[in-house]
């Protein structure tokens, strides 16, 4: 699977990018902050998207809605991947997105935590 990891706090991004392709034996592209999220969401063909929820130059709920009203062609599935956990956040989250993912995370849990989101999704 693609998959694009915006991020920006840099320790996660090394973390989940290592488990993502290691254990989870995905293709991940990264990028720190909304703006460079957006353009490579936009010309990238990405099965999974997972975005901050909040990131510098767009928030992650602005890059969601940016990018599902930019992108021609198929679209990627969309998880968030946030500390903001209070239900209303995290209604607004799944309102546009297929899931969740609260940080912090364990390491071990993101491939089937992303697993499991992604066969509910289907």
């Amino acid at each position: 699977m693609r998959i694009l990891l915006a991020e920006d706090d840099h320790n996660i991004v090394k973390i989940a990018q290592m488990v993502l392709e290691r254990v989870g034996h995905h293709q991940v592209d990264t990028a720190t902050d909304g703006g460079e999220a957006l353009t490579k969401a936009l010309a990238g063909d990405y099965d999974l998207i997972i975005l901050d929820g909040m990131m510098p130059v767009y928030p992650g709920l602005q890059v969601c809605k940016l990018y599902k009203e930019q992108k021609q062609g198929p679209q990627a599935k969309i998880i968030f991947l946030s500390a903001k956990s209070s239900q209303q956040d995290i209604q607004e989250f799944l309102a546009v997105a297929c899931g969740y993912i609260q940080k912090p995370f364990a390491p071990q849990n993101l491939c089937p935590l992303i697993d499991d989101i992604l066969k509910r999704a289907a």
